[in-house]
């Protein structure tokens, strides 16, 4: 069985991620929109709930917190040779004993450095490891912080964590946060002197000055499972005293993290109502750990308790997912053969040249199939793009919103688990209130 991600919902692509630089975000006043209550309609909101307590937060010994307008503002002093530990939730200076397997905590600063609470430089034990989207736009900008209003999505972006040891006897550590996003000016060999993630170093000819990047941001996703937008501001104190790294910080809605992806709806999610020549179909897909799963030529929802061996079910949606009973996903023989810009009511047999395709482990065909024309700009954030049956407009409006799933002009015919055969379309992802995740479609059988 496939393993897509319950995400934004890039899920199941058979192809690498987009690149991560976001030129053109001084130009969109919302990125990222991931909760209902933006201006656009979104997918796969997570609200977190409230910190227990109030902000901002204790901080501790050597870190303080303060309201700054609408974000808060954090002051390190990691002067000292232990690491300070912080849990972003609640703004608080935690002590874990045992650092590197402990939940207690999302990142760590000592010096210049950060380390992130997870890969190797943890392993939570009852969380999720602590990832980071590296972000920058082109040198000399000044990063649109203030317009981030939403994490996005992992399957849209790449998260990443700590993934190596520190360097040892270089002029920095390459923890991902002082190694990502790339740098704008290389390092010197000699000196030292470049862009190190987060921060830009003089080198040590020029007084080894270190000075945070204005055109880096990140997205943090902390250990609970929330997700907070960072930017560091400096490293010097009031005092001009050196190994005082200061951030902002703010808690943003993010795609939520689930462990089960293959539960079962149960019945009454999705509904069926004739049209001129067959049947439209309206689900709730809202679930992130279950599919609705379909019996097309019977026109009905159904229940099957082992959907990876079970011959009762044609089609399974969740979120921007749709799964084939055949091939990775299934035992039966369900395919797809698809025709982009075809006309639909001129679709009345099964094409002679109709090639087949089933879902694999590695991509699920009806978010594969047909392939891309467009696969990101930098006008959008580079992750915009086709996805199979739907475009994503990621941080552009395109004339519906920005992070809007709209379908693409495409007829399917697909070959059910009988061996019967339907001309296929989709609709839309929103319901008429302009929730998320609520897909239509329109199937007709063929001769």
């Amino acid at each position: 069985m496939p393993q897509p991600h319950t995400t934004h919902d890039r899920s199941q692509r058979a192809f690498p991620p987009p690149a991560i630089a976001l030129a053109a975000l001084l130009t969109i006043s919302l990125i990222t929109g991931c909760a209902d209550d933006l201006q656009a309609p979104t997918d796969n909101a997570q609200t977190p709930e409230l910190p227990a307590v109030e902000l901002p937060g204790p901080g501790g010994d050597a870190v303080s917190f303060v309201a700054n307008g609408a974000f808060y503002s954090a002051a390190v002093d990691a002067t000292g040779d232990d690491w300070v530990y912080l849990d972003l939730d609640t703004q608080t200076q935690v002590d874990p004993e045992d650092p590197e397997a402990s939940a207690a905590w999302d990142i760590a600063l000592q010096g210049s450095d950060i380390r992130l609470n997870g890969g190797t430089s943890g392993a939570p034990p009852s969380g999720k490891e602590v990832v980071v989207y590296p972000d920058k736009t082109d040198a000399g900008t000044v990063y649109p912080w203030e317009s981030v209003v939403g994490a996005p999505p992992p399957t849209a972006v790449d998260y990443v964590t700590d993934d190596s040891d520190p360097i040892t006897g270089g002029f920095v550590s390459d923890y991902v946060m002082t190694t990502q996003p790339e740098a704008d000016s290389q390092a010197n060999p000699a000196t030292g002197e470049g862009d190190y993630g987060w921060f830009h170093y003089s080198g040590f000819v020029a007084g080894s000055v270190v000075t945070a990047r204005t055109n880096v941001a990140y997205v943090v996703r902390s250990v609970e499972c929330r997700y907070f937008k960072l930017r560091m501001t400096g490293y010097t104190n009031a005092d001009g005293e050196r190994g005082h790294p200061q951030f902002d910080l703010l808690e943003i809605p993010g795609t939520a993290c689930n462990d089960d992806a293959d539960g079962v709806v149960p019945l009454g999610a999705a509904s069926f109502s004739p049209t001129a020549d067959g049947q439209r179909g309206d689900v709730d897909a809202t679930a992130e750990d279950a599919w609705v799963y379909i019996d097309l030529g019977n026109a009905l929802q159904v229940e099957p308790v082992n959907p990876g061996d079970d011959a009762t079910w044609d089609l399974a949606f969740k979120r921007t997912d749709i799964q084939l009973n055949g091939g990775a996903s299934g035992t039966a023989t369900a395919a797809l053969h698809d025709m982009a810009g075809a006309d639909w009511s001129t679709v009345v047999t099964v094409p002679a040249d109709a090639e087949w395709h089933e879902d694999t482990d590695d991509a699920l065909a009806f978010v594969t199939y047909p392939p891309a024309e467009n696969t990101g700009t930098a006008a959008c954030g580079n992750i915009n793009g086709d996805f199979g049956w739907y475009y994503y407009s990621g941080f552009c409006d395109d004339g519906d919103g920005v992070h809007h799933i709209s379908p693409r002009d495409v007829v399917y015919v697909v070959r059910d688990r009988q061996g019967l055969f339907f001309k296929f379309r989709m609709l839309s992802y929103y319901d008429d209130a302009g929730s998320s995740a609520h897909p239509s479609f329109e199937f007709a059988p063929l001769n």
